[in-house]
């Protein structure tokens, strides 16, 4: 006869799921392109971390307080995240070489910049309760992912094709003296 003042409670947590299946896909998706980019280019930052200058730049981050880290954190952030769905867009489009080289360089800035300015300021980072919040969400999110993959048959397939190459190449060099 009249309009309800408030929704019922399962209506409530209805529509928070329908509201959260948004952020939730895109952290999916990332979670997944950073698994596949991030071993490919593992070798490279750790050059890189290993770089004079770049100790340097992390020590000063260090001494900076949370939220000046945070801000560090954000300005590459903000333009290379954005970059990678831009990549993908340019792909789908037929621009696969230029969306190609803007998803290299964004996961460049990502890993190299990003990544040093967040090992640098972590310790800090943490002291800011919603950003450790958040983080232990991501990364509760990436774990149950991970999880997920390593239990599934293409997983142990890939694990075992591995070793078979590995033990392969092996081979290989010993028979023709290579390395």
């Amino acid at each position: 006869m009249g309009l309800k003042a408030l929704p019922e409670r399962h209506e409530i947590r209805g529509l928070r799921g329908v509201f959260l299946w948004v952020p939730k896909a895109v952290v999916v998706v990332y979670v997944i392109l950073d698994g596949i980019v991030t071993p490919v280019l593992r070798p490279l930052l750790r050059w890189v971390s290993r770089l004079g200058f770049v100790l340097r730049l992390q020590d000063t981050v260090a001494t900076f307080p949370p939220y000046a880290i945070l801000v560090l954190l954000a300005v590459p952030f903000a333009f290379a995240e954005p970059a990678k769905i831009y990549a993908l867009f340019l792909m789908s489009e037929g621009h696969f070489a230029t969306g190609l080289a803007m998803m290299a360089m964004a996961y460049l800035v990502s890993l190299v910049v990003v990544e040093r300015i967040y090992h640098a300021g972590r310790a800090k980072l943490k002291t800011i309760a919603w950003f450790a919040k958040l983080m232990d969400w991501l990364t509760g999110i990436r774990d149950r992912l991970l999880a997920w993959v390593r239990a599934s048959r293409i997983w142990a397939l890939s694990v075992r094709f591995k070793q078979a190459t590995r033990v392969f190449l092996k081979k290989l060099r010993l028979r023709f003296r290579i390395g």
